[in-house]
Parts: structure tokens; sequence; C-alpha cells
């Protein structure tokens, strides 16, 4: 018997052992991103302008503290490509609002 499907992009709340409260902005199977709160905040900030008007700028990057990696995306006029190892994974503009919602609530 298995659960229901995951359906991605999502975002929860995960403790650290060190920095408290965090939240896990999960891309897909493979890809998710540990946020403290306040970076959560700014991403959903970020996530917000470009939904809005996606010329402001052509990168979103963050250096989140509480992981190895960094948040590094190109952003165009079909959504957000996030950079990863391999082929870089595609958030449209439907994903980057409600990722925008969720890490500004959560």
């Amino acid at each position: 018997m298995t659960g229901p499907a995951l359906t991605y992009p999502f975002v929860r709340r995960v403790p650290h052992r060190l920095l408290g409260d965090m939240l896990r902005m999960t891309l897909s199977e493979a890809l998710h991103y540990d946020l403290t709160l306040e970076e959560g905040r700014t991403l959903s900030r970020a996530f917000t302008a470009v939904a809005h008007d996606y010329r402001r700028t052509d990168v979103l990057y963050l250096s989140p503290v509480g992981m190895d990696g960094d948040f590094s995306a190109a952003v165009h006029a079909e959504g957000v490509d996030v950079d990863t190892s391999g082929t870089p994974h595609h958030l449209s503009w439907d994903d980057v609002r409600e990722l925008a919602e969720r890490l500004a609530v959560e």
C-alpha cells in the first residue's frame, strides 16, 4: 500500500538541530533547499517580483546558511530555470507564484 503521490513543488517546515525551524523547498524528488525562515521570506519576495515582471532581473541567487549548496536560477519569459548539477529544473510562473506564497506563510 502506498501513500498519496507527492505534487511538486512544495514547502514544509523542518527542524534543524542548530538553526531551529527551517523551510524545505522541494522542487522534485531529488531537488530541495533548506532555508531559514528569513531566507524563505527573501526568496518569496524575489519570486513575487519576477513573477510580476520577469524583466526585472536575469538571475536569482541565494546561498542558504543551512546547506552546502546554493540556489541559482535563470529568469526568462517562460518562468525560472533552477541550476542543478545536470539539466536545469524548470519552474513555471504558476510554480513560482505558489512557492512565493508558501515561503511567505510557512
